[in-house]
């Protein structure tokens, strides 16, 4: 890892983290006042994000690793989902595609994995 694009992309971290907590936030207001059936089923689902999305502001792989599966989740739902309105589809790809990109670039701010030797 070279220090020096690791630090110029620590930003990053905190935006991918910013996008991802917007995102969710954006998905619970529309979920709670277009009064769908199963809301609070899936209000508690997206606020389970956040967490998540702190945990990445304080540098934890883990986070990063759980953002990236649950962006790269949202991106495949907003193409394959059948019926979802075109506004809806063409926002939800652009907030999951912004922080994927943003996710992507900062992998260069964790530290190479290395196995001990025998």
């Amino acid at each position: 890892m070279n220090p020096d694009r690791a630090t110029s992309r620590a930003w990053t971290l905190a935006a991918a983290a910013g996008v991802a907590a917007a995102e969710s936030t954006i998905l619970i207001a529309v979920i709670a006042f277009g009064s769908v059936r199963s809301g609070p089923v899936l209000i508690t689902a997206l606020a389970l994000k956040y967490p998540f999305c702190y945990a990445l502001t304080r540098h934890r792989p883990g986070a990063w690793m759980a953002l990236l599966l649950w962006e790269s989740t949202g991106l495949v739902a907003a193409l394959a989902k059948p019926g979802l309105p075109g506004y809806q589809r063409v926002t939800e790809l652009g907030l999951a595609g912004g922080c994927l990109v943003l996710l992507a670039m900062a992998a260069s701010t964790f530290p190479t994995p290395t196995f001990g030797s025998r």
